[in-house]
């Protein structure tokens, strides 16, 4: 296995000589504005772990004074993690594609995020449930998604050149957890690993019900519903989904957790509740990007559940700016298929303040 085309950058280390050099600055040049002793200087100059060995205080002068270095540094930190997740990765048995690495880098989106993705991924090829879980967990939000969404992705985007050996495990994880426990961490990764095998195999692949009585069988029901909106745009489901919502208040509960948190509008509280109050500007942004491009199953989740349950909570979410009313009578005119959706559009802007 190689790595990413950048791998300069992101993995080998490099002296402080070359990286002031970079700069046109001379080691006589960093000790007059640094006013670092030479003596110090003369021990990083040519040393290219010079990092792991200098000083924080040190480091706070050279950085200061130094071109480029605090990107450097940034970019060798995360860079040694990614470089021993992607071995650990090779060691696993996933062959991992460099160019949709590449392209999640170049793009400026979080290498940690990325990292954390693949962390996920070596954990599940070795049916090490725990850490499995316990890294999908740290991938839940709207900006860690990109990351997740690429390596639960089919080639030429997916970050793994082969899915089968990964959706094997995944799916064999899945048994050994078999529903997981109720807290923080083990219920969000559970949920994240049914959602994103859903959403790239068409089938969910644990026994969910509408009949949650626990957070976790909360979570990963919506999880796989919401696995099967995106995967196949079936409305069926989405109706199925608004109907239990009705009937079922821990899902409702379930339902406003999962939208806030994951938005980043509220915290991800470790016994899922949720305070009296609170901005929704995240979740009020991030779903109007929505309503403009999801298919047409997902948009009537949004108007028939997601909506009125936020609504619920705030009774003035979207009202601020009109963007949310505006996007779905965007959506109207650009003619909705199903007639369904439609009516349920239809019905939510009259409901709207």
């Amino acid at each position: 296995m190689s790595f990413p085309a950048d791998e300069p950058l992101l993995f080998t280390p490099l002296p402080l000589g070359a990286l002031a050099a970079s700069a046109m600055l001379s080691m006589a040049d960093v000790v007059f504005l640094s006013k670092l002793p030479a003596s110090t200087l003369s021990r990083l100059w040519r040393n290219e772990l010079w990092l792991d060995r200098v000083s924080g205080a040190t480091l706070q002068q050279l950085v200061a004074v130094v071109p480029g270095l605090s990107e450097y540094v940034t970019r060798r930190s995360y860079g040694s993690r990614l470089g021993n997740v992607l071995r650990e990765c090779d060691e696993a048995g996933l062959d991992i594609s460099n160019g949709p690495i590449g392209a999640l880098l170049t793009d400026g989106r979080s290498a940690q995020h990325v990292a954390t993705a693949l962390a996920a991924a070596s954990s599940m090829m070795r049916l090490d449930s725990h850490a499995a879980v316990s890294n999908l967990a740290r991938c839940w939000g709207v900006s860690q998604d990109l990351a997740l969404d690429a390596l639960f992705s089919a080639e030429p985007h997916g970050l793994v050149a082969d899915m089968a050996p990964l959706v094997e495990r995944g799916l064999q994880v899945i048994d050994i957890l078999d529903g997981g426990s109720n807290s923080l961490h083990t219920t969000v990764g559970y949920g994240i690993l049914v959602h994103k095998l859903t959403k790239l195999t068409g089938a969910v692949p644990a026994d969910t019900s509408p009949d949650a009585r626990e957070r976790n069988s909360a979570f990963a029901y919506r999880s796989g519903t919401i696995g099967v909106l995106l995967r196949s745009g079936d409305i069926d489901a989405s109706i199925a989904y608004a109907h239990s919502l009705d009937q079922n208040v821990l899902l409702r509960r379930n339902e406003l957790w999962s939208l806030t948190s994951y938005y980043a509008d509220m915290p991800q509280s470790p016994d899922f509740s949720l305070p009296a109050r609170g901005g929704l500007h995240n979740t009020e942004a991030e779903m109007s990007k929505d309503i403009a491009s999801s298919n047409e199953a997902y948009l009537h989740y949004l108007v028939t559940s997601a909506i009125p349950i936020l609504l619920e909570h705030d009774r003035l979410f979207g009202a601020a700016t009109g963007e949310i009313a505006r996007q779905l009578r965007h959506r109207l005119e650009r003619a909705v298929s199903d007639r369904r959706v439609e009516a349920a559009i239809s019905t939510l802007l009259t409901s709207m303040p």
